[in-house]
């Protein structure tokens, strides 16, 4: 297990994002409920166990950072566990009766050999005030766990995080470009929307290189700049 720059927060085979916030995530019509309710998880000393599903590249991971980056709990300990790189290694579930707050990321990639573990620390979670943040590609009814581990899981608050609509791109493309002081052109912006995917970490990621290019460059974020990045970038 590694520590990290806060003395009260551990990770496990994964590179915490610390500028991850809420405030940063372009939460589309569809995901406003769940916006809502992990304000009230986050908040509320009654919301302890919180269960997030959605395909590939909508966010989990990212939402997952928010919470664990979040000022409520920087004087709590806390645990992020990539199931996905854990590598059968149950080393990382002892001691967790310290942890305040518990993030399990992909959920859904655990082995036969760690399922055990997983319900004790499920079942501590419940039995305990443990808050508990669980997320998964796969839809709930989907997961295929030994009947008392995916009977807990079922008892805990589930949400779904949706893709953005078509409509939605143009209005999540200039949420990033007003996040980063990119100052966009609204044609620009129209621009591309055309040729970026239709999930909310390709949109941030590109905006990410788009940033970096014209750090590295120093130049500045005008049409024919960024439309001659993005076609060299279509073309690697």
């Amino acid at each position: 297990m590694n520590k990290i720059t806060s003395s009260n927060q551990y990770f496990f085979n994964f590179k915490r994002d610390l500028n991850a916030s809420l405030d940063n995530f372009y939460f589309s019509k569809k995901n406003e409920i769940l916006k809502n309710e992990l304000d009230l998880f986050i908040n509320n000393s009654d919301a302890h166990n919180f269960f997030i599903s959605g395909d590939k590249g909508l966010g989990k991971t990212f939402l997952l950072n928010c919470v664990l980056n979040h000022k409520k709990f920087n004087e709590q300990k806390c645990l992020y566990i990539d199931i996905k790189n854990l590598s059968n290694n149950v080393q990382v579930f002892n001691e967790i009766d310290s942890f305040s707050v518990i993030c399990i990321d992909n959920i859904h990639c655990s082995s036969k050999d760690i399922e055990l573990e997983l319900f004790n620390l499920v079942n501590k979670a419940f039995t305990s005030k443990i808050k508990l943040l669980i997320s998964s590609q796969l839809h709930i009814t989907q997961l295929i766990f030994f009947p008392d581990l995916l009977s807990r899981i079922k008892q805990m608050s589930c949400f779904s995080i949706e893709q953005i609509s078509d409509d939605e791109v143009d209005d999540a493309i200039d949420f990033m470009n007003t996040k980063l002081k990119l100052f966009f052109s609204k044609e620009l912006i129209e621009d591309i929307s055309k040729i970026v995917r239709r999930d909310i970490s390709s949109i941030k990621d590109l905006f990410v290189e788009i940033e970096q290019f014209l750090y590295s460059e120093k130049k500045r974020p005008s049409k024919r700049t960024i439309m001659g990045f993005l076609k060299k970038r279509i073309n690697q």
